[in-house]
């Protein structure tokens, strides 16, 4: 045995021991190094290339088996023999479990140090004969891979389409790669949509474009519509002579010979892959099917990723257009600026040839054209595009029919219905197969309706309506709030102007009531008969009270709130308007469910929200009628808790369906002298008090107010 590579280190704290075996083992013929610091022999085994190590289990520093361990680290194929002293069970037992090749006492025989060195060193040759082994066999295997990968086409196929993850490109470069593959002048590449219903033409060579726009096949219908169904690839070796597809026409192709192959992931059919007219005329074999299932496995996680990388994409786009939009808002003056930025901001994600916003007349039941802009296939104008001044004559009228919550979230249903209504119109563009109509509401009630389309035979797809939607509905939000932010901004400003005009409105109007109540005094028996003193009284405590509300609007102050029984303020309300309802001839009740009715809230403030409510029903009844408050427990829309209910009705003229919306705006009236502030101010103290309120009212059919405290139990 050639021992002159074999390193052997030694290691022990007693130096006439290290001299003694390093000589005993040099004699050998073995490369010898030692050690009487364990450190030291560690670096040195650490930096060297080492066979075997032995050391005596009883060092400083660091011990044997803790040498042992580090050793193992390094490269546990190293044998260590640990050499002791003291020798016990338990260190002979912890020395196996380590790893040590053996354990000897001291003094050691030469004769059985000599033979365990050999036979360690024996078996340190033998694994690094077995690692080297392994390592070339795992060269070997991949020279044979590679080989292999080299001589397959559909690999190195598969490796370019990994290339790109955005889909269009991905689908024409597989469709590409497929038919060098197969040998195939005419392939296509052909999805299932998200619905599951039927596959249309995503890539293709060698295809006329009319026929990739058009082409929809139900599954199980056709060659491709059977392999998405079966899931299973398919060769045709003569399309004309199969029992199942010969009545396909073939004029398309010069060969009859076919090949479909599904793309399958995760046990999910998502497509299909079809080749026809092998190169020379020839008829695809069954290698060619082989080799395109392979590549079509591969095709589909390819077309799995893209299709993740986009949808990801197109969530970044949609935050990206929302984060436009806002942006844009504070420049935006009308709506058809913001109608404009929508188009804008969409057509990044699907064409927009042209689009129509409607605004909803709930009384008339009838669309209205607000805007417009696009041009259609068929010439509208001269120019092609649509004009806004003739679609606003022919309005759309859906007397007829019934537009629902359920209508309005069913996008699929209200656009073929809106498409059905402009199709009927002349003025208007003619739907082909792509549109959308998406509702926008305000308050909760329909107030929009956009309608975008293109000239294209491909309808839009799901996700191309739902993102939409969610841009439309999202940016409608955004528009509001902005509107509401500059509103509150200038009624900032407005409120500080009121509190300046209101407090020198003051002084004057308390002049002219004192300057009156002296010309009453001088003058008793005129005032007494005159109507024009009790006619200037009764305006200026109207005034008096005009300014009082808009400068408790303008600058609302914070009361102390008490703890009270919430009928006693109702109460109060219907006493001070008592002479009122009795003037007009209104009968007034209440009743009141068995609960706990005392609520911590300003008294004077619920007092005068109740007050605008009685008056406002009062000035709806001028011929009489029934003035009612109903108190209960119940649980607002959109809330999850019990409330203290309290509902005001009349059965008064009640509010127009387009008005509802608006009656909370500040200094919206329909009364000739109102302020339009009442029902804003019943709105701000409700909701000061953590409450909510809703109305419910049709035109000549009365209204209900309902005012919702919370229900502390």
């Amino acid at each position: 045995m050639d021992k002159t590579a074999e390193k052997i280190v030694i290691i022990d704290d007693e130096k006439r021991m290290c001299d003694s075996l390093a000589a005993l083992l040099g004699d050998e013929g073995y490369q010898v190094e030692s050690f009487q610091t364990s450190l030291q022999a560690v670096e040195a085994i650490r930096h060297a290339k080492v066979d075997l190590v032995l050391t005596d289990i009883k060092m400083p520093a660091m011990d044997g088996f803790e040498i042992l361990k580090t050793v193992k680290e390094i490269d546990e194929e190293i044998p260590v023999i640990l050499m002791t002293g003291y020798a016990s069970l338990d260190s002979a037992v912890e020395a196996v479990s380590l790893g040590a090749y053996d354990y000897l006492m001291k003094p050691v025989e030469y004769t059985d140090l000599s033979l365990v060195v050999r036979r360690a060193l024996e078996k340190r040759k033998a694994d690094l004969s077995r690692r080297q082994l392994l390592e070339e066999l795992k060269i070997s295997n991949m020279i044979l891979k590679r080989r292999m990968n080299e001589l397959n086409a559909l690999y190195e196929a598969g490796k370019s389409i990994g290339s790109t993850l955005h889909l269009k490109d991905l689908l024409k470069q597989i469709v590409t790669l497929a038919s060098n593959v197969t040998e195939a002048t005419i392939g296509s590449i052909m999805l299932i949509d998200e619905a599951g219903t039927f596959l249309t033409i995503e890539a293709a060579i060698g295809l006329e474009q009319k026929i990739i726009d058009q082409t929809r096949l139900s599954l199980g219908a056709s060659i491709a519509g059977f392999v998405a169904q079966k899931g299973e690839p398919l060769i045709v070796a003569d399309v004309e002579q199969d029992e199942r597809f010969r009545r396909i026409n073939k004029e398309r192709y010069s060969s009859g010979s076919l090949l479909c192959v599904p793309l399958e992931i995760k046990g999910k059919v998502i497509g299909v892959i079809n080749m026809a007219n092998k190169q020379g005329d020839l008829s695809f074999s069954p290698n060619d099917l082989k080799l395109l299932t392979t590549f079509a496995s591969q095709a589909a996680v390819a077309v799995d990723d893209a299709n993740q990388f986009e949808k990801n994409r197109r969530r970044l786009v949609e935050f990206e257009i929302l984060n436009e939009i806002s942006s844009e808002l504070p420049n935006i003056q009308s709506m058809n600026d913001f109608r404009a930025i929508l188009i804008q901001q969409l057509s990044r994600l699907f064409p927009i040839d042209y689009s129509m916003w409607f605004h909803w007349d709930a009384e008339m039941n009838t669309l209205i054209p607000y805007g417009a802009s696009g041009e259609t296939d068929i010439p509208l104008t001269d120019s092609g595009s649509i004009d806004l001044r003739k679609i606003s004559r022919d309005r759309i009228s859906l007397s007829e029919l019934h537009i629902d919550a359920a209508l309005l979230d069913d996008i699929e249903s209200l656009s073929k219905l809106i498409a059905d209504e402009i199709d009927k119109k002349e003025a208007f563009p003619t739907p082909k197969t792509a549109y959308m109509a998406i509702p926008v509401k305000h308050r909760g009630e329909l107030s929009y309706i956009f309608y975008l389309g293109n000239n294209s035979d491909r309808p839009y797809a799901p996700d191309d309506i739902s993102l939409a939607r969610l841009v439309i509905s999202q940016a409608a939000i955004l528009f509001e709030k902005e509107k509401s932010l500059l509103n509150a901004t200038r009624l900032l400003t407005m409120g500080n102007m009121i509190s300046e005009i209101s407090h020198d409105l003051r002084k004057p109007l308390t002049s002219i009531k004192g300057g009156l109540q002296i010309v009453r005094d001088r003058w008793p028996e005129i005032a007494e008969k005159s109507e024009f003193f009790q006619t200037v009284h009764d305006e200026i405590h109207r005034m008096n009270e005009l300014v009082r509300e808009l400068v408790d609007f303008s600058n609302p102050n914070k009361y102390e709130t008490e703890k009270i029984d919430l009928r006693k303020v109702v109460k109060r309300a219907s006493e001070l308007v008592s002479p009122d309802m009795r003037k007009k001839g209104i009968k007034f009740m209440a009743q009141y469910e068995d609960a706990d009715w005392d609520v911590i809230v300003n008294k004077n403030q619920i007092l005068e929200a109740l007050l605008n409510l009685f008056i406002n029903a009062i000035d709806a009844m001028p011929e009489g009628g029934k003035l009612s408050v109903e108190g209960c427990i119940e649980k607002p829309d959109h809330k999850k808790v019990d409330y203290l209910a309290v509902k005001i009705s009349d059965t008064g003229t009640g509010i127009k369906k387009e008005n509802l919306s608006k009656i909370f705006d500040r200094y919206y009236t329909t009364k000739e002298t109102g302020t339009g502030l009442g029902l804003a101010v019943v709105e701000r103290i409700i909701s000061a008090h953590n409450g909510t309120l809703s109305v419910v009212s049709a035109d000549g059919a009365g209204t209900t107010f309902k005012l919702y405290f919370p229900y502390a139990r």
